[in-house]
């Protein structure tokens, strides 16, 4: 039996995320009590009809009490065939999800602003966002998107030679990746934005990527950067650990960042990893032209 723990930021899509979940077969439980949580598996493995569970469990469930979550983070710890789900968005965007739909953030009973119930929810959650196997962000991710992720991570067979690696080219001027294990800048490399017959492609188009990799210093970047990341990423098997989040970001995250990421994923994925490689930002700059 295959178990997910689907937790989060109020707001960043969990109900969305369960209900993709269910469509692919997964029994999905919400809302279940902090304290309920070992009770609620055993009692599903004893079903051996059931193949994949994910059960949702958050701060409307006990997640905010101190001795609950240090209970729950600390039986999650000691079972690590148990997969957690984190789904993550930025401050802006979880304030503008409640505005639209007119509801309470699930904090506001103990008063305070949207702001403030999303930064003390914010400071509650990030241990257990440390022990996460997958930190989903759903910032700019539509419902397309969401469902590619999911079925990436419920068809993934993670082996000890297999290692998960998330590449997300991003531009630095839309904001970084925040659910990113790292950051890397490549602004410094000359920009195919200032030549005009460059300017409509992307890092994905082969012109693009000859003059980025044209320069000295973009091969031997994207030579170092390869050797970190072959030799970081399995290192995080030793805490459990079985995916990685990279984010590469340039100025409007269309050329440089895509070209990098690319690259850096085809040599990843010769090497026997696991990637899944997304560009955040890639239409940005060409739809506000338009």
């Amino acid at each position: 039996m295959k178990i997910y723990i689907i937790t989060g930021m109020s707001g960043a899509g969990k109900s969305i995320t369960t209900q993709i979940l269910e469509d692919l077969g997964v029994f999905c439980v919400d809302n279940v009590p902090v304290n309920l949580v070992s009770t609620f598996i055993k009692l599903c493995q004893s079903k051996q009809e059931m193949e994949k569970i994910a059960i949702v469990i958050d701060i409307r469930g006990g997640l905010y009490q101190e001795d609950l979550r240090a209970e729950v983070m600390d039986y999650l710890k000691k079972n690590q065939d148990i997969e957690i789900i984190f789904l993550e968005a930025e401050d802006e965007v979880l304030i503008s999800r409640y505005q639209e739909t007119r509801r309470r953030h699930p904090l506001h009973q103990g008063g305070g602003s949207t702001e403030q119930c999303i930064a003390m929810e914010r400071k509650t959650l990030s241990e257990i966002k440390k022990m996460a196997d997958f930190v989903l962000n759903t910032t700019s991710c539509n419902l397309n998107e969401l469902r590619e992720k999911l079925e990436h991570i419920l068809d993934s067979d993670f082996t000890e030679e297999k290692m998960r690696i998330n590449l997300v080219s991003f531009g630095f001027k839309y904001g970084i990746v925040l659910s990113a294990d790292y950051i890397f800048d490549v602004r410094f490399l000359p920009n195919p934005f200032y030549k005009d017959e460059l300017r409509p492609l992307t890092g994905k188009d082969e012109p693009v990527q000859n003059y980025v990799m044209g320069f000295e210093q973009a091969g031997e970047f994207l030579k170092r950067l390869y050797d970190f990341v072959a030799w970081v990423v399995p290192q995080y098997r030793h805490i459990s650990k079985n995916t990685v989040e990279i984010g590469i970001g340039c100025t409007g995250g269309q050329h440089r960042s895509v070209t990098m990421t690319t690259l850096l994923g085809r040599q990843l994925s010769d090497a026997g990893f696991d990637v899944y490689m997304e560009d955040r930002d890639i239409k940005k700059d060409r739809e506000k032209e338009s």
